[in-house]
């Protein structure tokens, strides 16, 4: 089975009631799978907002599964930015954790993760 990580836009999204982000969300945990999120797009989905929502959003973030900043992610991150130095450090850990842990990354961020990518899933633009 194919796991995905979701970057802090589709969680806004689904936490927006956008409908898309909402299916896709679905699409990647049916069948019981679990839906991944790293630990940089966590602190994004919660750097924005006030109290209630701050509430409402970790509320969501718990039936996420949380890939933690290690060394081995660290220095994949560290790698893409070498690679890519236009690649902001929060995108590239995003980036990194996915890859590192073998899912797919679902995003709609094509500046920094163009669809065509290896790993990169982009089920809808706004």
């Amino acid at each position: 089975m194919t796991s995905f990580a979701f970057d802090a836009n589709i969680i806004i999204d689904a936490l927006l009631d956008r409908e898309p982000a909402i299916v896709e969300l679905e699409r990647a945990t049916a069948g019981g799978a679990r839906a991944w999120v790293s630990r940089m797009a966590w602190i994004e989905v919660l750097s924005k907002g006030d109290g209630p929502a701050v509430h409402a959003a970790q509320d969501y973030l718990a039936n996420f599964q949380i890939d933690e900043l290690d060394a081995e992610i660290a220095a994949r991150a560290a790698t893409l930015r070498r690679e890519r130095p236009r690649l902001r450090t929060p995108d590239a850990v995003i980036l990194a954790s996915a890859q590192v842990r073998g899912r797919i990354l679902v995003t709609r961020n094509t500046k920094d993760f163009p669809a065509e990518m290896p790993g990169i899933r982009v089920p809808y633009t706004l």
